[in-house]
């Protein structure tokens, strides 16, 4: 994936007939500019809602005033993970970034990324159009990027890290305007993604039920958010209210530890036959909601009638089944509403002999 620093200048330095003639480095004047631009627009960019967006400005920023800069792009993630693409990105070889899958392998393992993942000092590699890094041949040939520095993002969420990458058109860029500048934004960065993350843990553990993994209901207004968005190319989704039949009757008899087993894996039962982006939650005490979008009333009927036969071939710790009401989200309808009929329709489900499912309109 790379090229010792020290090669050969006069073929780190070949010219090629697809790209343009490079202008020369005033590292001075290159670190001036560059600051003074993020320096300028920081006020602006830190008042940007999202996150990834206060990167990208920044990004965008640096590359449009730095004469040198083909691209920067971030990546946030899993330490451990086994493919990086890049989530943001700026610059004019941000098409590349688009496309590409760094997968972690023999040769990528040598290269910029992931030795920075794995803690290594940052250091700029060469780029060139022989590189063993198939796409580092492409990015050299079609944007004359001859440099590329990965800074480390640091993470106070467990086992997360991220990458800061930028890549230039000098073969000694980042030796002669120094590395300072690109750490210190990798600090900013950082902090930035660091605080997204650390809300969007704090958001799942209030947003989760703690015994069975599952959604719980404060989790209802990103669901019906996600349930509207969905409705502008997907127009019918089913609310699904599911109650484990004499389940007072497990706790009396076999005692609460039975009757949270019988709980959890019920959950387990139902998240396993649902697609991933149907969401599922506690509802409260042994009653589930299930929200199904894209589909129609037929197809919501049978998958009530295969979580009630999935829930009723449970034989472990002891056997249970299951009634369930379903009731069609409408547009002008709130959530709530919509969910106050299903359980009406489990109402009618239970009254009916329970273990079955009603629908109603």
């Amino acid at each position: 994936m790379w090229l010792p620093k020290r090669r050969p200048k006069a073929a780190a330095g070949r010219s090629l007939a697809t790209v343009g003639a490079v202008p020369p480095l005033d590292a001075s004047l290159e670190r001036c500019r560059i600051a003074e631009t993020l320096l300028a627009s920081s006020a602006r960019l830190l008042n940007v809602r999202s996150e990834l967006d206060v990167i990208k400005g920044v990004c965008e920023a640096m590359c449009s005033v730095s004469g040198h800069i083909c691209l920067a792009w971030t990546w946030f993630g899993p330490a451990t993970t086994q493919v990086i693409r890049p989530q943001v990105f700026a610059g004019r070889a941000q098409d590349y970034a688009a496309g590409i899958t760094i997968d972690r392998n023999l040769v990528t393992a040598m290269g910029p990324a992931y030795r920075t993942l794995q803690g290594k000092t940052p250091e700029a590699f060469r780029v060139a159009r022989w590189s063993p890094f198939g796409p580092w041949r492409e990015v050299a040939a079609q944007h004359g990027v001859r440099s590329v520095l990965a800074v480390p993002l640091e993470s106070t969420v467990a086992d997360m890290k991220g990458l800061f990458v930028i890549y230039a058109d000098h073969e000694r860029y980042f030796e002669e305007v120094g590395e300072g500048l690109f750490v210190a934004l990798g600090a900013l960065f950082s902090s930035v993604l660091n605080n997204s993350a650390e809300r969007a843990a704090l958001e799942q553990i209030v947003n989760q039920d703690a015994l069975t993994g599952l959604l719980n209901r404060r989790a209802l207004p990103i669901v019906e958010s996600r349930i509207a968005r969905k409705s502008l190319f997907d127009p019918r989704s089913f609310v699904l209210v599911i109650d484990l039949d004499h389940f007072k009757e497990i706790n009396d008899t076999h005692g609460h530890a039975v009757g949270d087993e019988v709980l959890r894996r019920a959950a387990s039962t139902m998240r396993a036959l649902l697609r991933r982006d149907d969401a599922v939650m506690r509802w409260g005490g042994e009653e589930f909601l299930v929200c199904l979008a894209d589909v129609s009333e037929e197809d919501a009927l049978k998958v009530a009638e295969k979580l009630r036969l999935s829930i009723q071939n449970m034989r472990e710790p002891t056997p249970v089944t299951a009634s369930i009401g379903i009731a069609e989200v409408m547009p002008q309808r709130a959530l709530a509403d919509t969910i106050e009929i299903a359980d009406q329709a489990l109402f009618e489900a239970k009254q009916s002999g329970r273990n079955r499912v009603c629908l109603r309109a």
